[in-house]
């Protein structure tokens, strides 16, 4: 019964096994309040084969970047105060996904990717600064702040399959970006404001499997 039962099972996990296919990716959105003019995001998941149109994805990234720093001197050119932020978020994703046109009559084919996200945003500030007159040694504030947040996205790609026999693809995205650091960057209680909202992002997924593919 035992043998049967690990049968079973084992005919279970091979028959959702091909249709399931991990990947990791990476992505960069362009935002002018960070440095390098903008901030990463480093994903991994799995997507699911319900039928050649349809395949839905889970994801979990980890977002992060570092603002735009001040310094402020005195008229001897000493710094006295300096002030600095930076952010991150890990983020749980559900995509539906829908494959538009047939990958057999080209090279590649196109996905869209509308995106359900809930994320834990971590934002710190590091202030420092400095009287030469009362005293020689710097003052030194650090903050850090958190927020939750449910949002909505969607992405654009186009997927290139490596292989006729390996179910290996790689597919370069456009996303609109669904969620927003400022959140908990506000609660910093700085003189600016921030929204990451709708930024602009590319990206790079790889799917792989080393199953071969099936007719």
């Amino acid at each position: 019964m035992k043998k049967i039962l690990l049968l079973l099972i084992l005919l279970t996990f091979t028959t959702y096994a091909q249709k399931i296919r991990p990947f990791i990716g990476c992505s960069a959105y362009v935002h002018t309040d960070f440095e390098n003019r903008g901030f990463g995001e480093l994903k991994l998941g799995a997507e699911y084969k319900f039928f050649y149109y349809l395949k839905p994805e889970i994801e979990i990234s980890y977002m992060f970047g570092n603002l735009e720093g001040f310094t402020n001197y005195d008229e001897t050119g000493l710094a006295v105060s300096e002030y600095s932020q930076k952010v991150s978020a890990v983020n749980y994703s559900f995509s539906p996904k829908f494959i538009l046109g047939n990958k057999d009559d080209g090279d590649g084919y196109v996905q869209i990717l509308p995106k359900y996200t809930y994320s834990n945003i971590q934002a710190s500030g590091h202030r420092f600064s400095r009287n030469p007159i009362e005293s020689p040694k710097p003052i030194e504030e650090k903050k850090k702040v958190s927020s939750n947040e449910h949002s909505f996205g969607i992405g654009l790609g186009y997927v290139v399959d490596f292989s006729d026999e390996n179910s290996q693809s790689i597919a370069l995205n456009i996303y609109l970006n669904n969620v927003d650091l400022g959140k908990a960057l506000n609660k910093l209680e700085t003189n600016k404001r921030f929204n990451t909202e709708y930024v602009i992002g590319f990206g790079v997924n790889y799917y792989f499997s080393l199953k071969k593919k099936t007719i």
